[in-house]
């Protein structure tokens, strides 16, 4: 439902009430004036009606407002954001799913080299910062799957700190007791290679160097999505 379509419905719900009300203090005043005649009862049925039909009338308009209008403005309104996004994403994004990813290198914080891509390997790239709220609400996740897949020879994962230091990766990852492998990239060397804007934004990477998923922003749904896209490319090295 539209908003014209409610103001539509809203302008004949009020009108009514207007209508009823105008019957009832016609019936009322009648039913006075003539109360001692056998008219009295028809004027009484009236206001009587009349009165039952006022909270009828807003009960029906509130029901429609709560019920109907609020809910498909929200989708309207979500979808909206929703589509916002996706051509934000679109612009923003470099290497999209489908392509074949740069070649490139990252140093973690415990000396090992990373360079990309791994042919042979499912790989998670994940670039964040620490000043991103998102992705502070996305990193428990991130390390969740690292502790259920770490041991699968099959799997790498990188977490890339875009803009920051070796040492506030460093700090980040002691002070949230992170145990993923994370990366520092102070001069977007490695970013611009994949993306222009918008962070998190996690990508995986299949054993022939494709993009199979990429997403940007943290969403819980994608979570779930994430993870099966994960199995789905393992599982073709089994």
């Amino acid at each position: 439902m539209n908003i014209a379509v409610y103001n539509s419905i809203t302008m004949i719900l009020v009108a009514g009430v207007l209508i009823a009300f105008g019957i009832a203090l016609y019936s009322f005043i009648f039913m006075l004036i003539r109360w001692k005649t056998p008219q009295r009862r028809s004027h009484a049925v009236r206001l009587f009606t009349a009165i039952a039909a006022i909270p009828f009338l807003v009960g029906a308009q509130q029901a429609i407002l709560w019920w109907v209008f609020l809910p498909a403005l929200g989708r309207q309104q979500m979808a909206e954001i929703n589509a916002a996004h996706a051509k934000q994403f679109d612009e923003t994004t470099v290497v999209k799913v489908g392509d074949t990813i740069p070649k490139c290198s990252l140093t973690t914080i415990d000396g090992h080299t990373i360079s990309l891509p791994l042919r042979g390997k499912v790989v998670l790239i994940n670039f964040f910062a620490t000043w991103c709220g998102p992705c502070q609400m996305e990193m428990p996740h991130i390390e969740r799957i690292w502790s259920e897949l770490r041991n699968d020879d099959h799997f790498r994962l990188v977490v890339v700190g875009r803009e920051e230091t070796a040492e506030t990766v460093r700090a980040y990852h002691q002070q949230h007791g992170f145990s993923f492998p994370i990366a520092a990239d102070p001069e977007r060397e490695v970013y611009s290679l994949f993306a222009k804007e918008l962070i998190p934004r996690t990508i995986i990477v299949s054993p022939e160097g494709q993009v199979v998923y990429s997403n940007a922003g943290f969403y819980e749904t994608e979570i779930e999505k994430l993870e099966t896209v994960l199995k789905q490319e393992l599982a073709t090295l089994k």
